[in-house]
C-alpha cells in the first residue's frame, strides 16, 4: 500500500467536497464502504509510519516520555492512550511478521486480528516446534481474512493451540494479574488492573445486574452513563461483601467501614457553650459527659456502612481527630453529609477521649435499626420505596427521615427503606421523604423537577 493509492481514491475525495444532503441513495450506499476501506488504508499507513519511527529510534520531542504518549497527544483528544498503545504494539509486531503485515495492509485483516496473530507467532508456546510456526501463521491468516473467524473465534483457536502444547493461555495465566488502588491528592481512589478471564468473568457477572439502568419515578431513562452505573454497582458489590461478613478477620475484627467523627459534626451544632444544658451545648449531644475530661469521638462501623456519635465539650474543636472533621481509616476525610448518611444504619461505638486523643470511656455498641424494625420496614415498604425504583429490600438501607443525631426516633414512623443510589440522592439533593397520614412514605421532589413540589407516593403505591 502506498500514498499514491490513497490519493487516487477519487470516490472518497468527491464525498469530502459534497453536501451530504445532496447525495442520492445510491451514492450514500456506495460511499460508506468506500470510506471504510479508505479509513483502513490510512490506519495501515499510520501503523507503518509508527513502525518506521520505532525502527529508526525517532524521538518526536522531549515533552512526551514515550511514542505512545506522543501519539495520544497529537492531535489532542483524537486518540486515547489505550488506542495509541495498541497502534504502537501493532506497528512493532508487524515489523517482525511481514506475512501478517501484508494481510493487514491489503485490508484482509482487521487490526485486532493482525495483532493477535502476530503476537502469537512472535511468542509461540515453548513446546511448539519452530518449524510449525509458519504453518500455523498461514492457517490463522486464511481463516480470519475477509470476515472469517472473528476475534472470539480467533481467541478460541489460539487458546486450543496453546492448550495442545501445554501452555497456559494468557487469559488464564493468574501470574500476569495486576491490581492497583492508589489514593489521589483530592482523596479519590484510582483503580487499575489486568486480571485473568476467570476473575474477570466473576467480576462482570457480579456487576451485570447491579449496573442495570434504574428508571426514574416517571419512567424516564436512567440519567447515569454506563461508567457511573458500573461504579455504583462496584460500590454495591463491596457493600454486600461486607454485609455478609465473609471476609477474613483483620486486627481482630470482621471487615467493616470505620468512620471517626465528633458529635459536633454529626449534629451541625456550633459547640459554643452558650446553651442551657449541663455541658453547655444546646443540641443535647452529651457535651456534659465529654466536658468532664475532654471531647467525644466515636468509631462507627458496620458491614458496608459506618457512622458515629458521641459527646463533645468545651474546647473540643469542630471535628474529630483534633478538629480535622470526620475521618475514615484508609482514605481520610469524609464530608458531614456523607457521614450523616452512613450513620443512618450502623453499629455505634461511642468513645470519650481527652484533648490529646486518649480514650477515657468506651460506650457499648448499639445497632440503630434492629432486625425486628427492619422486618417491619420490609413488610411496609417491600422494596426501595423511592418512586419508580422498587429494588429488592435486601439491597436497601434503613434511612432515618429525621436523622438520629437530630433527635429522630428509631421506629417505624421515622424510617424508610432506600437503595444505596436513592439513599445518597435523599442526603445530597432537595428530594425529601416524610410519613403521610396513611403511615406510608411519601416523597417531595425538588423544585427543579416540580415547582409545586407535589408529594409522590412510595413505589408500588398510588395516591389516594
Amino acid at each position: 500500500m502506498g500514498i499514491g493509492e490513497i490519493r487516487g481514491d477519487e470516490q472518497t475525495a468527491a464525498l469530502l467536497d459534497a453536501e451530504l444532503w445532496q447525495l442520492s441513495d445510491a451514492q450514500l450506499i456506495a460511499g460508506v464502504p468506500a470510506v471504510t476501506a479508505q479509513i483502513h488504508r490510512l490506519q495501515a499507513l499510520r501503523v507503518g509510519l509508527v513502525g518506521e519511527m520505532t525502527d529508526r529510534g525517532v524521538v518526536p520531542d522531549r515533552v512526551h516520555p514515550s511514542l505512545k504518549n506522543w501519539l495520544a497527544a497529537h492531535p489532542v483528544g483524537l486518540l486515547s492512550e489505550g488506542e495509541a498503545a495498541r497502534i504502537v504494539d501493532l506497528a512493532r509486531v508487524l515489523r517482525a511478521q511481514p506475512e501478517v503485515a501484508a494481510a493487514y495492509e491489503s485490508g484482509a485483516l482487521r487490526g485486532e486480528l493482525a495483532l493477535a496473530i502476530a503476537a502469537f507467532c512472535e511468542d509461540p508456546p515453548p513446546r511448539m516446534p519452530q518449524e510449525r510456526v509458519p504453518e500455523y501463521r498461514k492457517v490463522l491468516i486464511e481463516h480470519t481474512s475477509h470476515g472469517g473467524l472473528g476475534i472470539q473465534g480467533l481467541r478460541r483457536a489460539l487458546t486450543k493451540l496453546r492448550d495442545d502444547y501445554g501452555q497456559i493461555p494468557p487469559a488464564e495465566d493468574t501470574d500476569r494479574n495486576e491490581f492497583y488502588a492508589s489514593q489521589t491528592l483530592n482523596g479519590r481512589v484510582v483503580i487499575k488492573g489486568d486480571i485473568d478471564s476467570e476473575t474477570g468473568e466473576m467480576l462482570l457477572t457480579a456487576l451485570s445486574k447491579l449496573s442495570a439502568p434504574v428508571p426514574g419515578p416517571g419512567g424516564e431513562p436512567d440519567p447515569r452513563p454506563a461508567a457511573l452505573r458500573r461504579a455504583d454497582a462496584f460500590t454495591e458489590m463491596l457493600r454486600r461483601f461486607h454485609d455478609c461478613g465473609a471476609g477474613p478477620v483483620e486486627g481482630g475484627e470482621k471487615p467493616h467501614l470505620t468512620v471517626l467523627v465528633n458529635i459536633h459534626d454529626l449534629h451541625h451544632c456550633d459547640g459554643d457553650g452558650d446553651g442551657d444544658g449541663e455541658g453547655g451545648c444546646e443540641c443535647g449531644c452529651g457535651g456534659g459527659e465529654a466536658g468532664q475530661g475532654g471531647k467525644g469521638e466515636a468509631a462507627g462501623h458496620s458491614s458496608g456502612s459506618g457512622g458515629s456519635r458521641s459527646g463533645h465539650g468545651p474546647g473540643s474543636g469542630s471535628g474529630s481527630a483534633g478538629g480535622l472533621g470526620p475521618q475514615m481509616m484508609w482514605t481520610g476525610p469524609l464530608s458531614r453529609a456523607s457521614t450523616r448518611r452512613l450513620a443512618c444504619d450502623c453499629i455505634i461505638t461511642p468513645i470519650i477521649i481527652n484533648d490529646d486523643g486518649v480514650p477515657l470511656k468506651l460506650g457499648r455498641k448499639d445497632r440503630l435499626v434492629p432486625a425486628s424494625l427492619r422486618r417491619a420496614l420490609i413488610v411496609r415498604d417491600r422494596c426501595c420505596a423511592f418512586p419508580g425504583c422498587g429494588r429488592p429490600a435486601a439491597w436497601t438501607d434503613a434511612h432515618h427521615i429525621v436523622h438520629w443525631a437530630d433527635g429522630g426516633e428509631t421506629d417505624l414512623s421515622n424510617t424508610v427503606l432506600l437503595c444505596r443510589y436513592h439513599h445518597r440522592l435523599i442526603h445530597h439533593s432537595e428530594w425529601e421523604v416524610f410519613i403521610g397520614p396513611d403511615l406510608c412514605p411519601w416523597f417531595r421532589p425538588p423544585r427543579s423537577r416540580d415547582p409545586d413540589r407535589k408529594p409522590l407516593p412510595a413505589h408500588g403505591r398510588t395516591a389516594a
